[in-house]
């Protein structure tokens, strides 16, 4: 790692919701928030809802470490939404993984 990278990890998750689950999805993605504020390395957690579509929602994190992040996923309360992915889900989540490097 050069002095210019930094060790925190950026995770942008895209999600849309299936026609008729805009608000079931909406309603799961926003009870996930405080809960992961309170995770470990949790920076920043917010969620963002696409102005032009509502069916679209996207997650903006900030972790501290890449390992803090990867526990995040094991926590309870985001296996408790996995299982549902299907249910709410159009498509796939798209997760991209970022580092900083200014």
């Amino acid at each position: 790692m050069t002095n210019t990278e930094s060790p925190a990890l950026t995770v942008v998750a895209q999600l849309r919701a299936k026609p008729g689950k805009e608000q079931a999805l909406r309603q799961a993605l926003t009870a996930l928030v405080a809960p992961t504020t309170r995770e470990p390395g949790c920076v920043t957690y917010d969620l963002h809802v696409d102005v032009n579509d509502p069916a679209s929602s996207c997650f903006y994190e900030i972790w501290r470490t890449p390992a803090e992040h990867a526990a995040n996923l094991q926590s309870a309360h985001l296996q408790a939404f996995a299982v549902r992915i299907d249910d709410l889900l159009l498509g796939e989540l798209r997760v991209s993984l970022l580092r900083h490097n200014a």
